[in-house]
């Protein structure tokens, strides 16, 4: 999270934020980091009249790159991610596995259960590592029925009816578009946004060439509420190389 004297930015993970979070913090002076992955929810009383800015992504993509990520990321780093390890059985799992225990661990009591024992009682705001969910916060995806995208989603922004939301396939012009909004577009941070190149940035195969159609139907079951919020759709370019079975 991310506060300025005219607006706060709030970091979904995996959704674009990193090259957010770099524009706001080289162009906006004031900015202040109050935690990395902190909820709206927790946003000191002082900073709630500002305009809040937010990142989303496509619920298939955003699976592929929250894998890579941790996956990769648990290769070099000493520190866990203990909802990614949660979800994974240490790391053990396939992206197919792994991914559906992630949009089915609203209905799983002893992987919450799991989930729960490993995590603080209140946020930390200066882990970076950590997840950011605190044993109450993970409480409340039992019996929700939404995948884990949507869970981060609903956690971080609450109903979110008035953020102004920087879609990760359109983020530059969309971002350009909010501080046009806000009067905060000067010419210099226009061409930084147009020219940089993209941040914290994971290398795969178009997003559809992970899925067996059972999961993207799953992904498309647990997170339709975003989905149809912002008509997202699944892009199958990848089909070749798809397995046939779950």
């Amino acid at each position: 999270m991310l506060v300025t004297d005219k607006f706060v930015f709030l970091h979904l993970p995996r959704a674009g934020g990193t090259f957010v979070y770099d524009v706001v913090t080289k162009f906006f002076p004031s900015a202040r980091e109050i935690g990395y992955h902190l909820p709206r929810e927790v946003l000191p009383r002082e900073y709630s009249h500002l305009p809040v800015l937010g990142t989303v992504r496509n619920p298939w993509e955003f699976y592929v790159s929250w894998y890579h990520y941790h996956y990769t990321d648990a290769l070099y780093s000493p520190s866990k991610n203990v909802l990614f390890y949660c979800v994974s059985n240490d790391r053990t799992l396939d992206f197919v596995q792994t991914v559906r225990n992630a949009l089915n661990l609203s209905a799983n009591e002893d992987r919450i259960n799991d989930l729960i024992r490993l995590l603080p009682d209140k946020f930390d705001h200066k882990q970076r590592k950590f997840p950011n969910l605190t044993k109450d916060t993970a409480r409340r995806i039992r019996g929700s029925s939404v995948g884990l995208y949507t869970f981060r989603f609903n956690e971080l922004f609450g109903q979110a009816d008035d953020v102004f939301f920087c879609r990760v396939e359109s983020l530059r012009a969309d971002l350009i578009r909010f501080f046009d909004s806000i009067g905060a577009a000067s010419e210099a941070l226009r061409n930084y946004v147009l020219e940089v190149d993209k941040k914290n940035t994971s290398e795969h195969f178009h997003y559809s060439a992970y899925y067996t159609a059972e999961l993207a139907e799953l992904v498309a079951i647990r997170d339709h509420r975003l989905i149809e919020r912002f008509g997202f759709t699944f892009e199958d370019k990848c089909q070749d190389r798809r397995s046939a079975a779950v």
